[in-house]
């Protein structure tokens, strides 16, 4: 298949203001939305706190109304939340404005088709196809935007469905909100069904969307969780769609352990799961448990949408990321960190179990190490010089116990190494090995390059 330029494992993504993420880009994106599929008359757009969000709120307006196409703006909604309206009222595309984890400064969609699932590579390749082809100079209104009001009951409804006569009354709960979509949301909600609640990072100022809170900095939610004596915490990310755990202790539960978790629930009380499918990152000591359970696990590459793929094909109900996107079959195949939390809630009350004790029967980790490299050049030609075959080869010849993973960002442009084993030193070892292979290519790619110009 003909590799994409714009999408990338989540999306269009980047820097605000850089090709793509430009007023003109998304105002043509827009109309090759239609040119892609014709019959498309509503599309639904909603859109986390970052600063840049309106704008591209604009532009796509323009953009869908240079080719006759209705749109519905909601405002500051979580992805789930566009994921789950979009299917309710039948909207052709469902769009979410966001950068997900990323800092505010980067910013970026998510389509959803009418029932609520995310476009596939076939059909993101279709949009490029269209948005090479225009020849359009795009025409942008001063009009503000006029947004439509959804009753959020509707969604939180939806939610509470799924656990018949749910009742987390009593259960003391932190819950960083990482300055994003449901910065209002999420606190209200937990109260509503009877949890005591403490909230932080819940004030957005359209700058401070993830900056040093929510899941990608749990280091705050470990401490605060310690600090307030709560039963759980949890930590979103910017658009809500995962949800880093802590235990009371301010001991870690990441999408792992979450699997983990609810395997191990439903397997104890009889509830159906053949399988479930998580990503190359997962723990070495989670795949193992798994296994021990009797639970299948198939494993996918990085990226949910391809957790989803081999969900499908597997017909699993169940798939995740050690990063906290949980994946469900009957929820439109879209991660959802409120639903998730509800889920593990649950098992807690359920289990009349602390959290910590319950996390003590699954596993202990083995030793994973991630490192995000920066490359002065492009990191996919970086990867096609180093040969990953050969690197694997070389280090399982001398360590069979290690599993490692390098790969391109699908988000970020980095080039990140995954080492995991069960002795520490031997992946700080394989760690500085394959970066000093990677830098080394590199800089004689950027000599070559730099001679080149001369």
């Amino acid at each position: 298949m003909k590799k994409k330029k714009y999408f990338g494992t989540d999306g269009i993504r980047g820097r605000v203001n850089e090709f793509p993420i430009t007023e003109d880009f998304f105002f043509k994106l827009a109309v090759s939305i239609k040119k892609t599929k014709k019959n498309v008359e509503k599309v639904l757009i909603g859109r986390d706190t970052r600063v840049s969000g309106k704008n591209i709120e604009k532009s796509l307006r323009d953009g869908f109304k240079k080719v006759n196409v209705d749109c519905d703006f909601v405002g500051i909604v979580s992805t789930p939340m566009i994921s789950f309206y979009t299917k309710l009222f039948k909207y052709d595309f469902g769009v979410m404005i966001s950068a997900s984890h990323n800092p505010y400064y980067d910013n970026g969609i998510k389509i959803f088709k009418r029932n609520g699932e995310k476009l596939s590579d076939e059909e993101e390749l279709k949009i490029e196809n269209n948005y090479n082809k225009l020849k359009i100079i795009p025409i942008f209104s001063a009009a503000k935007i006029s947004y439509k009001k959804f009753d959020v009951k509707d969604y939180t409804k939806f939610l509470v469905k799924k656990f018949k006569g749910i009742d987390l009354s009593g259960i003391k709960v932190l819950i960083d909100c990482a300055n994003g979509s449901v910065y209002k949301l999420a606190p209200s909600f937990f109260k509503e069904i009877g949890c005591k609640v403490i909230s932080c990072s819940n004030k957005p100022d359209g700058k401070n969307i993830n900056k040093n809170c929510g899941a990608m900095f749990p280091e705050q939610l470990s401490r605060l969780t310690k600090k307030h004596k709560v039963d759980i915490g949890l930590s979103f990310d910017g658009d809500a769609d995962r949800v880093v755990i802590s235990d009371e202790n301010g001991n870690l539960i990441d999408g792992d352990k979450t699997l983990a978790i609810i395997c191990k629930y439903k397997k104890e009380n009889s509830i159906p799961i053949k399988s479930t499918v998580s990503t190359k990152m997962s723990n070495l000591a989670f795949r193992n448990f798994i296994k021990k359970i009797k639970v299948k696990l198939i494993l996918s590459k990085v990226g949910d949408r391809y957790v989803i793929k081999k969900m499908k094909e597997n017909k699993s109900n169940l798939g995740g990321e050690p990063s906290g996107h949980i994946i469900f079959s009957d929820n439109g195949y879209c991660g959802d960190g409120i639903l998730t939390s509800m889920y593990i809630m649950n098992i807690l009350k359920n289990s009349k179990i602390k959290l910590s004790d319950l996390s003590k029967t699954l596993y202990k980790k083995n030793y994973q190490n991630l490192v995000n490299l920066k490359t002065y050049n492009n990191p996919d030609l970086i990867l096609k010089k180093i040969e990953i075959k050969k690197i694997k080869e070389k280090l399982l010849l001398h360590n069979k116990n290690i599993d490692l993973l390098i790969r391109k960002s699908g988000t970020e442009n980095l080039i990140r190494i995954m080492v995991q084993s069960f002795k520490k030193s031997d992946v700080d070892k394989s760690i500085k090995e394959i970066v000093n292979i990677i830098k080394k290519v590199d800089e004689q790619e950027k000599n070559h390059f730099i001679h080149c110009r001369k």
